[in-house]
């Protein structure tokens, strides 16, 4: 299946009716998937920088339409894996909302329509962790493009949804509607945090329950992280998971953290 007309017509096959991911364009690291990635990553990068010279109500806006749009992309998402495959299963151990890149989605809100430390706090998830989660599955997105090729649904939906998340977040960072340099106490450190830690409680209700899962990595069992978590029990999985995700939020304020400390301490000496 390496022809155009062929993965148009196979767009919207679930991998249970595709051949191996060897015989189709546009999977892991095929030229096709590089032409496409850089395409859509010049996209991105164009965007945001047109964006950012907006009014902040209308980049407000964009993101209102943004958020909404991947809110329904998800949901179609999880309809179209459920109901397309070979048999209909709704596979609670890995289809739910619950992974790093999903908290975008229970962030952004925050973001839009917050105001002060609630706006703080979403857009901080987004300039943190959510930039990182988005960055590794747009230039990586082995989950996805190890079945599908760049140009079907779930390859489209993986690159809609990680890059609206690029441009989210340098958008922000551009046009100042955010910055790291906002970090004036010790509680601006912990903020961005906050969305994380709210949906990890509904991410390890699940991964404790008779369902069993590893939504947000808890477990230590997926991808290269498989070794630890066969090695260490799960109270210490999850404590050294929490303390990573609070690192990952922290560490792009920690530096104007301790600038702004410096600075208030010298004020005060003279």
């Amino acid at each position: 299946m390496d022809s155009l007309s062929g993965l148009l017509k196979n767009f919207f096959t679930h991998k249970d009716f595709l051949p191996p991911a060897s015989e189709i364009a546009g999977t892991m690291f095929t030229p096709l998937h590089f032409a496409f990635a850089a395409v859509v990553l010049a996209l991105i990068i164009f965007s945001a920088i047109r964006a950012s010279k907006w009014s902040e109500g209308k980049i407000r806006v964009c993101f209102g339409i943004s958020w909404a749009f991947l809110v329904c992309m998800e949901v179609t998402k999880i309809l179209w894996e459920t109901f397309s495959g070979a048999t209909v299963n709704f596979e609670w151990g890995g289809i739910l909302p619950l992974y790093p890149c999903s908290i975008f989605m229970y962030a952004m809100p925050f973001a839009i329509f917050g105001k002060g430390k609630l706006r703080y706090m979403g857009c901080g998830y987004v300039c943190s962790l959510g930039l990182l989660g988005a960055s590794i599955n747009f230039f990586y997105p082995a989950t996805v493009l190890g079945n599908y090729s760049c140009i079907s649904f779930a390859g489209f939906h993986t690159f809609l949804y990680h890059g609206v998340m690029l441009f989210t977040a340098l958008t922000m960072l551009l046009s100042g509607y955010h910055s790291y340099k906002k970090a004036e106490s010790f509680t601006d450190l912990l903020l961005p945090a906050i969305p994380a830690l709210g949906v990890s409680v509904l991410a390890n209700a699940v991964n404790f329950s008779p369902i069993g899962s590893d939504y947000m990595f808890f477990k230590l069992n997926s991808f290269f992280l498989a070794p630890i978590g066969a090695v260490l029990h799960d109270i210490p999985t999850v404590f050294i998971v929490y303390t990573l995700y609070l690192v990952i939020h922290a560490l792009p304020y920690l530096p104007f953290y301790v600038s702004n400390k410096r600075r208030r301490e010298s004020a005060q000496t003279t």
